[in-house]
């Protein structure tokens, strides 16, 4: 569903968006799943679950960070 952040306490971490369909739904900071901070008016992209939003994303370019582990087992033979 899309929707915009209606309002948002840094206290608690909790929010409000309100939809298209102009229903409000509660959300919880961790189910914001975006890298940027929430702002209020901010177009979001979000799931309903029990009348809550989930999954909470804007629009925002993907950028993917990848971190390589290598490890080398060496062996001697004689």
């Amino acid at each position: 569903m899309v929707g915009n952040i209606l309002l948002f306490n840094q206290v608690t971490k909790e929010g409000e968006i309100v939809g298209v369909d102009r229903k409000r739904y509660y959300f919880h900071i961790g189910e914001w799943l975006s890298c940027s901070s929430i702002k209020i008016g901010q177009k979001v992209y979000y799931e309903i679950v029990d009348d809550e939003a989930r999954n909470i994303i804007i629009d925002e370019p993907l950028i993917k960070k990848y971190i390589v582990h290598l490890k080398i087992d060496v062996s001697i033979v004689d």
